[in-house]
């Protein structure tokens, strides 16, 4: 796992961050974020504000890698029922790699191997989670989530896009659209 004070971070990029620099104004520097992060685990504000610098709009960042082991122990450190979408996002970021354990597409080298070893253990942690109560929708997440983690990246993508929300124009009774069957 790489270290929260190495200077690799730097070169990492992330959402808003390229060539070791924010590109504008009130940009995340990843590591600082997941340090303070675990000091509080259950601070879901600053994870909220944290996730989309890793991984948004069917892109993980090579920042996201690194910081996948590090969500992955902070999940570790707190019940199941606590988790929220710590495991949730390290699915996410799986399901943007387009490929389970992706070591080609955006994964650099030297952290390759701590992000792949890490993918086990999220699988077991997301799966003590979703044995807790949970809203439909998280349900539904967590189970893109564990598909993803078992290498099934375009079942978890479509569990993560499905809109259960649709309602039929004539009735108002919810369906799932044709699109997404």
């Amino acid at each position: 796992m790489l270290s929260l004070d190495d200077p690799r971070w730097l070169g990492l990029d992330h959402r808003h961050w390229s060539n070791g620099q924010p590109i504008g104004d009130d940009v995340v520097f990843v590591p600082h974020q997941l340090r303070r992060l675990a000091e509080d685990p259950r601070d879901r504000k600053r994870f909220d504000d944290l996730w989309p610098y890793l991984c948004s709009e069917g892109t993980a960042w090579p920042a996201a890698y690194a910081a996948v082991p590090h969500l992955v122990a902070l999940a570790r450190s707190l019940p199941p029922a606590a988790r929220g979408d710590l495991l949730y996002v390290v699915g996410l970021i799986v399901i943007c790699s387009g490929e389970f354990g992706a070591t080609g597409n955006g994964v650099p080298d030297d952290i390759a191997e701590a992000y792949r070893a890490s993918l086990p253990a999220a699988l077991t942690l997301v799966t003590e989670q979703l044995a807790t109560p949970q809203p439909a929708a998280t349900t539904r997440y967590l189970l893109a989530a564990i598909a993803a983690l078992q290498g099934q990246i375009e079942l978890g993508e479509f569990l993560n896009d499905l809109d259960p929300g649709a309602e039929c124009e004539t009735c108002g009774e919810p369906y799932y659209p044709a699109e997404q069957l």
